[in-house]
């Protein structure tokens, strides 16, 4: 089991590893001050794609108001589409569980009051298959891209539909992911399928100047996907990526 604390959010983030499952017990105060630390550190964790993300609502944690809470929910909608990953919360205090129940967060979100039933209640991963490709971060790498997505949609079949489009977007996530990105960095493409959709995403370690930057233009993404957007990773980088909703298979 690991534990470490992640001083970039402002609280006390601490993470555990339990299995596939990551646990982590924020502590100290959410504000307006940490709100935006406490979501994207969570929103690191979700990325790495463990079978769940539980956040563990102790003692340790007080929460300024009623509205603040809203940080997890925000977290939820940011995770629901890619990468899927399921957001549990579990309180372990009165305070807490008074606090669910006020804000509404119980009606969309896991929450439990003991530790125990929320790693129980961890399911199966829906199947997913996945493949990967290393592109260099100094060439124009759209190319490639383009060659490996059209591959992998090809050789698992059933995707004639959305591979044009699939295709299009890997070579814009790679254009973006390469404008942030260190000079020398190379670029992770991941191509993902469920039942329920085709994922793409590119994994980059940033240029420092690129974190001062406003956000990445995404107007293309969002006129060829029916999601996308850009996350942060645990080390220092980032993850664009776009879904494709599948059709539903004929009766």
């Amino acid at each position: 089991m690991d534990s470490s604390p992640d001083a970039a959010t402002g609280l006390d983030l601490r993470a555990r590893v339990r299995g596939e499952v990551v646990l982590v017990s924020p502590a100290g105060r959410l504000d307006l001050s940490t709100y935006v630390g406490l979501r994207d550190g969570l929103l690191k964790h979700v990325a790495e794609q463990p079978a769940a993300v539980v956040v563990v609502l102790g003692p340790a944690l007080e929460v300024g108001s009623d509205t603040l809470a809203g940080v997890f929910g925000a977290v939820w909608l940011r995770c629901c589409r890619w990468p899927g990953v399921p957001l549990m919360l579990v309180a372990t205090t009165d305070k807490h569980r008074r606090l669910l129940s006020r804000t509404g967060l119980r009606r969309f979100l896991p929450c439990h009051d003991r530790l125990s039933t929320a790693l129980a209640a961890v399911g199966v991963p829906a199947p997913r298959r996945r493949d990967h490709a290393v592109l260099p971060g100094d060439v124009d790498a759209s190319d490639l891209a383009r060659d490996f997505t059209r591959r992998t949609c090809q050789s698992w079949g059933g995707l004639h539909e959305v591979t044009a489009r699939a295709v299009l977007l890997s070579a814009e996530l790679v254009v973006i992911a390469g404008r942030l990105a260190d000079r020398s960095a190379t670029l992770e493409l991941r191509v993902e399928r469920t039942a329920q959709q085709l994922t793409l995403a590119v994994r980059y370690t940033s240029a420092p100047e690129a974190r001062r930057t406003r956000e990445p233009d995404l107007t293309r993404l969002h006129r060829l996907a029916t999601a996308c957007g850009r996350t942060p990773t645990l080390g220092r980088g980032d993850i664009v990526w776009a879904a494709l909703a599948l059709p539903e298979p004929p009766r």
